[in-house]
């Protein structure tokens, strides 16, 4: 006799998957799919695929792109909270109140915060 096996002691064995999903916005999908149309036009070898190009992509960046993309996520807030410290670390202590009655009053015209110059490079 041919013993039956409970379907709920029957392990299955999962595939451990070589890739993971990425979401990006339908633009960005749309642009690497252009790209990856006009480097697949070629005659020979094998077509190359999103993997590829965003391989390539990442070795590319240099630390300048990186200091870009972390300014464009900065809020006025965040712009404000750098001023702030950059200012007590020249000047010393004082409250954010005052500090803000000093930048309003024109007291302050130009904090020496993180440098523009890598969005001036880019």
């Amino acid at each position: 006799m041919e013993a039956k096996q409970d379907p709920k002691n029957v392990k299955q064995k999962h595939a451990v998957a070589s890739t993971v999903a990425l979401r990006v916005k339908r633009e960005t999908r749309k642009k690497i799919l252009i790209e990856l149309s006009k480097a697949n036009k070629k005659d020979f070898g094998r077509n190359l695929r999103a993997e590829d190009l965003v391989a390539l992509a990442i070795t590319l960046i240099r630390p300048e792109h990186i200091a870009h993309l972390q300014t464009m996520t900065l809020t006025n807030a965040d712009r404000l909270e750098q001023q702030y410290r950059t200012y007590i670390a020249q000047h010393g202590s004082i409250s954010k109140d005052a500090f803000l009655g000093k930048l309003l009053g024109g007291e302050l015209t130009q904090c020496a915060g993180p440098s523009n110059d890598a969005l001036q490079k880019v």
